[in-house]
């Protein structure tokens, strides 16, 4: 393998997506006495807000909505599953859920340990779907900050991930060949076929084994992995 270059997305592959966002929420639902409000538990409360973001996120990545609409479409329609009705209050969540939120520091499993064996024999680079403003936060949050050469985000290339646009603007921006470049990433659609469109070879972060095509390059389950494949 003559790697040089190691691309890595950010939610649910090195930043602990549903683990931060579950503890900002629980943190929110008891502040705000959801319970009281009628929401019925916590429990259903989480369940409900991740397949309506889900849903969203879905809607967002083929352009079917703009970020304004994912980010204040989903908490109404979470209150609404309980008849709530309080725009007020689903702002004020929606708030603090963006401000609270991206302050998590959880990492999967062996991020940094292998993202510390990394950085001495490759130059490491992050490519993200998510917004901007967030995403630098969390890097701070987490200690993630200062291990990548180069950063891009869809909103700075005007289009999302699995389009190729996004990965041939990351490899510009680090003054890399596709042939010399490998991507990380949880989302087959998202990461895997988008780097593999683009060219690039695939590294598909599975730790919950979900079935899917085998034509990825590599196939991990624990980030720990790599330390022995690079």
């Amino acid at each position: 393998m003559n790697y040089k270059h190691i691309f890595f997305d950010l939610d649910h592959t090195l930043w602990d997506f549903s683990s931060n966002s579950r503890k900002t929420l629980e943190v929110l639902f008891n502040e705000f006495q959801l319970q009281d409000r009628g929401v019925s538990s916590f429990t259903e409360f989480l369940h409900t807000y991740e397949t309506i973001n889900e849903g969203l996120w879905a809607k967002y990545r083929i352009g079917q909505i703009d970020k304004s609409t994912l980010r204040n479409g989903r908490f109404p329609a979470v209150f609404k599953h309980w008849d709530i009705v309080d725009h007020h209050l689903a702002e004020t969540i929606n708030e603090r859920y963006l401000t609270d939120g991206p302050k998590q520091p959880g990492l999967m499993p062996n991020a940094l340990k292998t993202l510390d064996y990394l950085q001495n024999k490759y130059e490491v680079h992050l490519i993200t779907n998510g917004f901007k403003e967030v995403q630098a936060t969390k890097l701070n949050a987490s200690g993630l900050n200062g291990y990548f050469k180069t950063i891009t985000t869809s909103e700075e290339v005007g289009v999302l991930k699995p389009n190729p646009k996004v990965f041939h603007h990351a490899l510009d921006l680090a003054s890399a060949q596709s042939g010399e470049s490998v991507y990380v990433g949880d989302h087959f659609d998202t990461d895997v076929m988008g780097s593999k469109n683009a060219g690039i070879d695939q590294v598909f972060f599975n730790p919950h084994d979900a079935d899917h095509p085998k034509i990825a390059t590599f196939e991990i389950r624990d980030l720990v992995e790599m330390i022995e494949i690079f």
